[in-house]
């Protein structure tokens, strides 16, 4: 089952609102009943500060979009009416001064109404030439969130102000009126052009001519999924277009590629993507939403998947509903097979797995990684998954495991899977191994790559060209290094070595380590064999054809592009210079406010 943590739990019950309202109650109280003043005032600006600290990191990026908009409605109404009443009972003012809060407390509630339209004003499409598709905010919505902060420190500080307060006052109340007006006529305008849009987008796609689509749903921060395919779509030749299901697939994807991008939200809106250009659909996961698009049986579906491992997804039975499996090599196949799941063995295509074609294979006659007195070696865990039987991590023992490596005076390559910090205990753990590598790296002068330089700025194939070894556990990575013919290591989280043998066939390529109680058994001894004699080489070499296909090194991604053309039912000579395509975007560092707008932290 998935786990929750406190914090989620917390969310879901609605605890910060509710005790934030309580707080804010409980200050109004103590300035009604000591008639102002000092202590009113330190009661309001405690619980005013404990909404900034809920909101602190959302503040501290400055206030984008609509998200902090609306939060914690109830609790700033009553500041706002407390240090009003703090202002007239400290320093006995007319009560006709009221009226200067009142259209601020207004503004305050008809903030819901406006986050609702927001809603109705999403991003809808983007890289669509010759047609303005931008649906950005004019500025920052949010900082009509931060006003009302202000407005309420101004009143509860009123008494101290004394004769300059009333004109301060007016001051951010207008401020407040003013953004308050361009938010909303800038939300019109958002949703006009998106209204507008909607209604032309067969023409839109029509002027693109699409002969297929890359059609994606995942959740925020899964980019690694679409980025890997990429340039090879642009490779095929022919235009195409990038379907998207949900707001924060859209501004990750819009980041990575010039192609037309379009957001397709409900079922019956993919209805209107059917231009007559396009034959068919690639996919690159198992989604649940992939059936939506599937539906359209006058299309071509492909499955692509983002990865080749042993792991249970690559044998779901779902992928039955597409006419065509892309596999890297006959391991894919044969799969299905040991599972027991009959396929249609009519849908298979072997096309290798073109995202290895620069990976760098070891120099023969050099002696081997045994020949090296400071080998490098990568260390590739992957991630906790979301059931326990799909947790194949090797994290909970990973600082024993890189410890090993810094004894022997190892360079050590740290790049963990990107879905790692979903666990609590993984992202404790990748925080100790980093910090482990920087402090070796200062003493040792090993220039270790780990964090951001392994995670971001290099590419998972520079990861494997810079390393001379592996260790890593049971995902897409072991089958890929299979290319560069060096030794590797993979983790069993929950078998014994020859039980974990029989479950995941790669692992005879491998030397497995066994992994269990936070503890990586017979390590020292391991590592001896795979950095000492590596009697598994000529077992290396077999299992790369069998898992990436019997496919030349010379032109390797080429099998993809002509089995790709011919299932779109293209001209099998089709070069990609008939087709001119615009350079892809690198951007690795998603900004994660834009993917969750809604988040406190």
């Amino acid at each position: 089952m998935k786990r929750f943590s406190t914090k989620k739990v917390l969310g879901l019950i609605g605890v910060w609102p509710a005790l934030l309202s309580t707080c804010a109650v409980l200050a109004v109280g103590l300035v009604a009943i000591t008639g102002g003043g000092v202590v009113g005032t330190i009661g309001l600006l405690v619980a005013l500060l404990l909404i900034v600290y809920r909101q602190r990191k959302a503040l501290k990026r400055r206030p984008k979009g609509v998200g902090l908009v609306s939060r914690y409605q109830s609790a700033r109404l009553l500041l706002l009416f407390g240090g009003g009443l703090n202002y007239l009972l400290a320093v006995d003012a007319s009560p006709a001064l009221m009226a200067i809060f009142l259209p601020g407390a207004i503004l305050i509630v008809l903030e819901v109404p406006l986050r609702r339209t927001v809603s109705l004003a999403v991003p809808y499409a983007a890289n669509f030439p010759n047609r303005v598709t931008s649906n950005k905010a004019r500025f920052r919505y949010g900082w009509l969130y931060v006003v009302t902060l202000v407005e309420i420190a101004a009143l509860a500080l009123g008494p101290a102000a004394g004769l300059l307060f009333p004109s301060i006052a007016v001051a951010l109340l207008v401020l407040q009126i003013v953004l308050f007006i361009c938010a909303s006529l800038d939300v019109v305008r958002r949703v006009k052009q998106r209204h507008h849009f909607q209604r032309e987008v067969p023409q839109a796609l029509e002027e693109v001519a699409p002969v297929f689509y890359l059609y994606w749903h995942a959740p925020a921060g899964s980019t690694f999924q679409v980025k890997m395919w990429l340039p090879y779509l642009e490779r095929i030749g022919v235009p195409y277009a990038v379907v998207v299901r949900t707001i924060a697939n859209f501004r990750e994807v819009a980041r990575l590629t010039d192609r037309p991008v379009i957001l397709r939200r409900s079922i019956s809106d993919l209805d209107d993507i059917l231009v007559p250009s396009v034959r068919g659909v690639f996919y690159v996961n198992n989604a649940i939403r992939n059936m939506h698009m599937v539906f359209h049986r006058s299309l071509t579906h492909i499955q692509l998947l983002h990865g080749e491992s042993d792991k249970a997804p690559s044998t779901n039975p779902v992928i039955r509903m597409y006419d065509f499996d892309f596999v890297a090599g006959q391991a894919a196949i044969d799969r299905f097979d040991k599972f027991g799941i009959p396929m249609p063995q009519e849908m298979f295509r072997i096309v290798g797995r073109p995202q290895v074609e620069d990976v760098e294979v070891a120099e023969a006659g050099k002696g081997g990684v045994a020949s090296l007195e400071e080998p490098t070696v990568l260390y590739a865990p992957t991630w906790k998954g979301y059931q326990a039987e799909a947790n194949y991590s090797s994290l909970d023992a990973g600082v024993q495991v890189v410890e090993a490596l810094l004894r022997r005076g190892c360079t050590v390559v740290f790049r963990p899977h990107p879905y790692t910090n979903r666990s609590p205990e993984h992202a404790a753990a990748r925080r100790a191994i980093c910090e482990m590598l920087k402090v070796d790296a200062l003493e040792s002068g090993r220039e270790h790559k780990y964090g951001r330089t392994a995670e971001r700025d290099m590419s998972v194939t520079d990861c494997y060209n810079l390393s001379d070894a592996m260790i890593a556990d049971v995902s897409s990575v072991v089958g890929d290094y299979l290319h560069s013919e060096k030794p590797f290591a993979m983790t069993s989280p929950r078998h014994d070595a020859e039980a974990f043998v029989e479950s995941f066939p790669m692992a005879r390529a491998a030397y497995v380590l066994v992994v269990g109680d936070g503890e990586a058994r017979d390590l020292d001894a391991l590592l001896d064999d795979m950095l000492g004699r590596d009697d598994h080489r000529e077992t290396r070499l077999h299992f790369a054809e069998y898992y990436l296909g019997d496919i030349p090194r010379e032109n390797y991604a080429d099998r993809f592009l002509e089995v790709a053309r011919e299932e779109l039912g293209l001209d099998p000579h089709l070069v990609a210079e008939a087709y001119d395509p615009a350079p892809i975007s690198v951007d690795d560092d998603p900004d994660l406010e834009e993917m969750d707008p809604e988040s406190d932290d």
